[in-house]
């Protein structure tokens, strides 16, 4: 028996003692029994460890009758991509996952305390893990060897071959193992009859979230920059798959500050944690059951049946566990006044969710007609587009409105009074929208919104840094600092606003006002197309390991921008397949975008894409990433005190 697939096999045994050992102590409450479980547990992810660190070294030293390996990599792989190409298959993927949710165990019994609601919560965690890992070993096992040695592999998809691909998918996959924690503790909570799992996952799943987004965000970025095709979004099964745990999760994370602070919306919280672990699951599902064709997708591995089968089984055990302590999940009226923060917030649920089925049903409406009627659909991106602005401009206006309203509801001189200046920046910001060139009315809808909720973000900071100044003593440029550092639960959430407002901002300029020019240049003869003059100045042959690169020199020019830009075409010796690399150059309020089509010596054919305002999204993504990690920073000045009412003990 191979190695690898010893230690995989102690791992599944492990998870599965550990699993069992976790709900014999959410009886007995033994500590030894714990102890005994944690034992277990860490056994676990040290053989997951091992058989992750072999599998690795089959590919390092290109193990080819390992069928993985031969599959995903060949002998002329670079360092980088052999070791990316662990997760280039549906198998290693798998086990990474599992491997990733065992890291997260572990950090869970080292980080939280020794009680029933963590021993549940483990115990649930586990379940999965045993489901993950029984596919690895029994379905698609990575370490399963060929009856004979190939002299090389098959070598990685050359579209994977891309510093996006080392990191995408990992990101990906800390997003949905981490998106397991508050599923696991919502559980937890119903079964030891205990309320304060609300106050256990919050950082975990903030984690979780940003990954996640990161993950997405890298996709786009990874799309526009490699697939050659001009956009950064497309509404394909597989990413919007991804989306979907991502807006539910979103939604959660802001209805779960309504539980803790009111005691409110406590079915809504557990739905929303089953359901963003269920999306997951179903995200996994359509990568890997080879349902859909993308270019994301996995092909089919076997597993599509069983997962299929998985979603149904822990969605129907969920809601049993759900529905035999639905008493205990029963909420306060929280909701007094339209005018309160608790309202906004309910908005704010009810259009991540539209947002979310309206997405499920999209991808879901073609897979399921085809299997119920027989004929092939497909859900162009028209359908998408005629919901997704204006929930996404609804979500803007919000975002600035909840955080001038107080908990409880909030006085009509106090709201006028918030509004007079915020609302005289977005009227004052239509015209000059205009002028700048912008003179789409959505255009000018989105960018006043846009400007509107800004504003109102940055008077309540100067309030706030006014009011704190005055209490602490301190002068205002020193607040300005201090209170980000001091209240980083509410600063960290307001710039991760402003993120998302960035990219609500980009995404009016790409999808509205995005230009595309074909045209051919001779060599040597500067051509002006659209805004800008091209000079095609020949091209350089690159010679790589079963690859040819054909570097295509162009010189852009535009008054005092003289920049050059270089595409590539690329020739893979092996599939004998062609593939373009896009020529991407960032100005400050745009990007010109080109895609090589045909190469002569004296002639070349190109795509040229003028992208404005995408640098907003690109920017809205690294001021996401930014405002989290300020949300996840200890807070010095204030403690979260849990609800000191436990229905275990009633």
């Amino acid at each position: 028996m191979d190695v690898g697939y010893s230690a995989l096999a102690v791992a599944l045994l492990a998870t599965i003692i550990s699993f069992v050992s976790f709900i014999y102590y959410t009886r007995t409450q033994n500590e030894s029994i714990y102890n005994f479980s944690k034992a277990a547990l860490y056994a676990q992810t040290l053989f997951l460890t091992a058989a992750v660190i072999i599998l690795l070294y089959y590919f390092l030293i290109r193990d080819f009758n390992v069928e993985y390996v031969a599959l995903y990599s060949d002998s002329g792989l670079p360092l980088a991509y052999t070791i990316g190409a662990l997760w280039g298959g549906a198998s290693g993927s798998l086990l990474l996952w599992a491997w990733i949710i065992s890291l997260f165990m572990t950090g869970i019994v080292l980080r939280e305390q020794k009680d029933r609601l963590t021993g549940y919560a483990l115990a649930v965690i586990l379940s999965v893990n045993i489901f993950l890992l029984t596919l690895v070993a029994f379905i698609n096992n990575p370490f399963h060897r060929l009856a004979f040695f190939p002299p090389d592999g098959n070598g990685l998809n050359p579209l994977l071959i891309d510093p996006g691909m080392l990191i995408h998918p990992p990101t990906l996959f800390i997003g949905y193992a981490g998106l397991t924690i508050p599923f696991a503790f919502a559980l937890a909570g119903l079964l030891a009859k205990n309320e304060n799992w609300i106050f256990r996952i919050r950082k975990w799943t903030l984690f979780s979230w940003l990954f996640l987004g990161f993950g997405i965000f890298l996709g786009g970025w990874w799309s526009y920059t490699v697939l050659g095709w001009g956009g950064y979004w497309a509404w394909d099964p597989v990413e919007n798959a991804s989306l979907v745990p991502w807006l539910i999760s979103t939604a959660f994370l802001h209805s779960v500050m309504l539980q803790e602070r009111k005691r409110g919306m406590k079915l809504w919280n557990v739905l929303l944690a089953i359901g963003a672990f269920e999306t997951v699951l179903l995200a996994t599902f359509i990568t890997r059951s080879g349902i859909i064709s993308s270019v994301h997708g996995f092909g089919a591995s076997g597993i599509g049946p069983i997962f299929g089968s998985y979603i149904g089984l822990s969605l129907v055990i969920s809601l049993i566990i759900l529905a035999f302590r639905y008493d205990q999940v029963k909420s306060m009226n929280i909701f007094q006044s339209i005018t309160s923060r608790e309202s906004s917030f309910l908005f704010n649920n009810i259009f991540f969710v539209v947002m979310g089925l309206t997405v499920i049903w999209g991808t879901l409406f073609p897979i399921l007609n085809e299997a119920i009627i027989g004929t092939k659909l497909s859900v162009g991106t028209g359908f998408y587009n005629a919901i997704a602005p204006w929930v996404m401009l609804s979500l803007v206006l919000l975002m600035g409105i909840s955080i001038m309203l107080r908990w409880g509801g909030t006085d009509s001189s106090d709201i006028i009074y918030k509004l007079k200046y915020p609302i005289s920046i977005g009227i004052i910001s239509a015209p000059i929208v205009y002028i700048l060139g912008f003179t789409n009315i959505d255009s000018i809808i989105g960018i006043s919104a846009s400007s509107f909720a800004i504003s109102l973000h940055g008077q309540d900071y100067l309030f706030d840094v006014k009011d704190f100044s005055r209490k602490t003593g301190t002068k205002t440029i020193s607040s300005m600092i201090h209170i980000i550092f001091n209240r980083q639960r509410r600063y960290g959430g307001y710039i991760v606003h402003l993120s998302m407002i960035l990219i609500f901002i980009g995404i009016i300029g790409t999808s509205i006002y995005q230009t595309s020019y074909s045209t051919t240049l001779q060599r040597d003869l500067p051509e002006e197309v659209g805004d800008y003059t091209f000079t095609y100045m020949g091209f350089s042959r690159i010679e790589e390991p079963n690859q040819n690169d054909y570097k295509i020199n162009l010189a852009i020019r535009n008054g005092n921008i003289d920049e050059t830009v270089t595409p590539v075409i690329s020739e893979n010796l092996k599939s004998q397949a062609r593939y373009v690399h896009v020529g991407v150059k960032s100005l400050p309020f745009e990007d010109i975008y080109v895609i090589p089509e045909s190469l002569e010596e004296n002639q070349v054919s190109l795509i040229i894409n003028y992208s404005p305002l995408i640098g907003f999204i690109w920017a809205g993504g690294q001021l996401m990433i930014i405002g989290v990690i300020i949300g996840l920073l200890p807070n010095r000045l204030v403690r979260k005190k849990e609800i000191s009412q436990n229905l275990e003990n009633q």
